[in-house]
């Protein structure tokens, strides 16, 4: 016979286990996301000169585009939009 009141009966492990870390960080990482796509959508497109293009004629809506897609994987396109355009080092063109 199944025992349906096994100890503790209360929900405590969904809220304090392994699953609430993971849903803080899930939420985390889309909020984090947010705020990537809204720094992304108001830096100028000039900032988005990537040597390989040369033009960067549509680099903002590329990483716009990434971070967007990107959200429910993990929010990889926010981390890579964070290391490689907001925390680059700006060019010194003398």
């Amino acid at each position: 016979m199944f025992n349906w009141f096994r100890f503790p009966f209360w929900p405590i492990r969904p809220i304090f286990g392994f699953e609430a870390l993971l849903g803080v960080l899930a939420v985390l990482g889309v909020i984090f996301s947010v705020i990537m796509l809204i720094d992304c959508l108001k830096r100028p497109a000039s900032k988005f000169y990537n040597p390989i293009t040369h033009e960067g004629k549509y680099d903002k809506l590329i990483w716009a585009a990434g971070i967007a897609l990107s959200l429910s994987f993990y929010c990889v396109g926010a981390i890579a939009y964070f290391f490689v355009i907001k925390r680059a080092k700006p060019e010194n063109k003398e």
